[in-house]
C-alpha cells in the first residue's frame, strides 16, 4: 500500500511581524479545532485544512491542488467515522493527539502537537497519513 502524507511542522513565533502567519494556526478553544479538522478531514476537503493548520504560506495553489488530488486518490470516499485513540499531556498546555478517520476498511490517520495558551489554542504541528506508523512514531 502506497502512503500517502502532508508533514506540515509549524512553530509558534513571539514576534508581531509574525502574528498573521501564526493567526492561521489559532482557535478559539479546543473544541473549534476539532470540529474544524473533523469536518475537513471527513469530507475529504484538504486544501482549507492545511491552509487553516498553517500551510498558507508552505505550498502554491498548484501544490495545494496536487494535494487533494493525491489524497482523495488515496481515499476514494468521504469517511463516516473519527475516534482520538491517543491523547498526551506534555505538560505546560502542551498535548498531542492521534486521530482515526474510517469507513468501511480505509483509513486515515490524523496527529497533531497542540498548545493551550491563554486565550486560544495553537496547533503547533500536524500529520495526515494512510499509514498508522508514522503516527504512532510521535507518540
Amino acid at each position: 500500500m502506497r502512503l500517502f502524507a502532508i508533514l506540515l511542522s509549524l512553530i509558534s513565533c513571539l514576534s508581531t511581524a509574525a502574528h498573521a502567519q501564526e493567526s492561521d494556526s489559532l482557535f478559539a478553544d479546543y473544541e473549534a479545532y476539532a470540529a474544524f479538522v473533523d469536518r475537513h478531514v471527513m469530507r475529504r476537503d484538504f486544501i482549507p485544512l492545511i491552509q487553516r493548520l498553517g500551510g498558507r504560506d508552505e505550498f502554491t495553489p498548484e501544490q495545494l491542488a496536487a494535494n487533494q488530488r493525491q489524497l482523495e486518490g488515496a481515499w476514494p470516499r468521504d469517511f463516516v467515522k473519527v475516534s482520538v485513540f491517543k491523547e498526551i499531556d506534555l505538560g505546560g498546555g502542551i498535548r498531542q493527539e492521534g486521530r482515526i478517520y474510517w469507513t468501511g476498511t480505509s483509513y486515515a490517520f490524523f496527529y497533531a502537537m497542540l498548545h493551550q495558551r491563554e486565550d486560544d489554542l495553537a496547533v503547533i504541528t500536524f500529520l495526515l497519513n494512510s499509514s498508522s506508523k508514522p503516527i504512532m512514531d510521535r507518540f
